[in-house]
Formats: C-alpha cells, structure tokens, sequence
C-alpha cells in the first residue's frame, strides 16, 4: 500500500471518528440520530412540502432509508405525511409543532468549532474542499457499487 494510501485512509478513518463521536453527542442532546436530525433541518429549510424523494435527493440518502427515518420520526409526532391535493399519487411531508420545537433545541448538524474554522477558509479553498470530498465520495460510492453484485451473489451461496 502506498504511503498516499495510507494517509488517506487515516485521515478518513479521523473523519469517521469524529461524525461518530459528533454524531453521539446529537443523540444524547435531541434524542435524535445524525440522519434524523439531518433531515428535519432539511424538511424545515424547503419553501414548500416536499416529497420523500425530495429530501433523499437533498441529504444524499437512498429513498428507502429516507422512507424508514421517516416512519420513526413520524412515529414520534415529529412530522407529517399527507397526500397532495393536485396529485393525489404524491406524498408531501411537513414538520409539526413538535418537530420545530424540537429542531430549535436540537444542536447544529456540525461542531461550531468546525464550522468557524470551515468559514474563515478563503472561498477557493472551501471549494477546493469541497470538490475534493466530493470526488473521494464518488470514488467510495463506485466502489460500493461494484462491490454489491459479489455481495449479493456470496450471500446466496
């Protein structure tokens, strides 16, 4: 393994850790997970009701995973489906009372330490950043993708 590849794996494995021990600390504050919370704030910062497939696209989730997270928070009185009045094949969510309550406690989706830091970069090197994660995500997204054939084929074996 080159020395290129081991430092990135570090310097990812860091990155992991953090979101998890950040992510720990959100659950304990809000009673919420990462993803949770991170579609709540998206829910509330959409003009109008958003569909399902909506907020996947806007938080990089699947729509399945979207669909579960929704279930629980739904479940819990933090939001709400309902059917579009024009299109009645459409499902629209919005946040209740609750919801926005709870979002006003919750704390932000990121360490305040972090996001001090992130702003005081110049724009370049936000957005060279932000490209960089952006195309290691990618990377990491191909190789999950080519890996889930052999998966799927073991687990039936």
């Amino acid at each position: 393994m080159s020395p290129d590849t081991l430092h990135l794996l570090g310097a990812l494995r860091r990155i992991a850790q953090s979101l998890d021990t950040y992510s720990k600390t959100i659950e304990h504050e809000s009673g919420l997970t990462l993803p949770q919370l991170l579609l709540l704030e998206a829910l509330r910062d959409e003009r109008e009701p958003p569909t399902a497939g909506r907020l996947a696209q806007r938080v990089s989730l699947t729509q399945g995973t979207v669909t579960s997270i929704l279930d629980r928070l739904e479940a819990r009185g933090l939001l709400r489906r309902a059917r579009a009045n024009d299109d009645r094949r459409r499902v629209l969510v919005t946040l209740t009372p609750r919801g926005r309550s709870l979002l006003a406690k919750a704390p932000p989706l990121m360490h305040a330490d972090f996001l001090r830091g992130f702003a005081a970069l110049g724009a370049s090197e936000r957005a060279g950043l932000l490209d960089a994660v952006d195309r290691i995500a990618a990377l990491m997204r191909s190789v999950d993708v080519a890996a889930a054939p052999q998966e799927q084929t073991s687990t039936a074996a």
